[in-house]
């Protein structure tokens, strides 16, 4: 083999390391692997090796992703406790006032302006499953939204379904839906333009109940025996509310302090 030869097979080799290096160095394209958050939901997430999990407040799961700037709560009000819910409900609330709404993927998002995140509030009333994804990057908000999956098991049909794209964001509704007492009363709603439930799961308005706008969901109003006056939703966390004690309770729970700091 003579030189010209030897120079032109070693300048392909170099091409075709140099070409692997870019790839696997330089390579943009988000890979994505699908995560189990509970035993009824699961979403895709980037595959990533700079992912820690932890959980807080005694219930809210939380998976860091360092790589992609992007962080995912999520709680599973059927199997979490109230501590949880609220607190849960304070970091969407806080994210939102200091954000704008905006749409990405036919799905209400908030985007905070001053350091470049996206929120989004997701979930199931159906599973009691709530998701909040924060991150920079809106493609991977809105994959990562488009693949969430809940499954509960249908006992009159005695089958396991599924749900995909069923979500609720926190612009569907002023409230998180984020249940604690694992009932209807307070698990998530997807409320529709006419005002009627959007899922397929059927259900019925109980006598006493009419759709709130304000609320975004079928309540009663009523004062007890203890001058409290209740709020109580279909689809959402009760209220009682002590004007003489200036107190406020959630499904039963005071949360005088978080109440006035979220809503007042």
């Amino acid at each position: 083999m003579d030189l010209r030869r030897l120079l032109l097979v070693a300048l392909v080799i170099v091409v075709v390391l140099s070409c692997s290096f870019f790839l696997l160095n330089f390579d943009e394209t988000v890979h994505y692997s699908r995560v189990e958050l509970s035993s009824t939901s699961s979403i895709e997430m980037p595959v990533s090796d700079q992912v820690s999990n932890t959980t807080i407040n005694g219930g809210i799961h939380v998976i860091n992703d360092t790589k992609h700037d992007l962080t995912l709560m999520f709680f599973n009000s059927e199997q979490g406790n109230q501590v949880a819910a609220v607190e849960l409900e304070y970091i969407r609330n806080e994210f939102m006032a200091h954000s704008v709404q905006e749409t990405i993927g036919n799905e209400t998002v908030w985007h905070n302006e001053e350091n470049g995140t996206y929120m989004a509030f997701i979930g199931n009333y159906v599973t009691h499953d709530n998701i909040l994804i924060i991150c920079k990057d809106p493609e991977i908000l809105e994959h990562m939204i488009s693949s969430a999956r809940y499954q509960y098991f249908n006992e009159d049909a005695n089958s396991t379904e599924t749900y995909q794209g069923e979500n609720v964001t926190a612009a569907d509704a002023n409230n998180t839906g984020i249940d604690s007492t694992g009932s209807n009363s307070g698990a998530m709603f997807n409320p529709n333009s006419n005002g009627t439930q959007s899922n397929s799961s059927s259900a019925t308005v109980p006598d006493g109940y009419y759709w709130s706008g304000q609320d975004n969901d079928y309540i009663r109003e009523y004062d007890d025996a203890n001058d409290l006056h209740h709020i109580d939703r279909m689809n959402g966390p009760n209220e009682a509310i002590d004007t003489k004690n200036n107190k406020h309770y959630t499904n039963g729970v005071e949360d005088t302090d978080a109440y006035n700091q979220d809503f007042n």
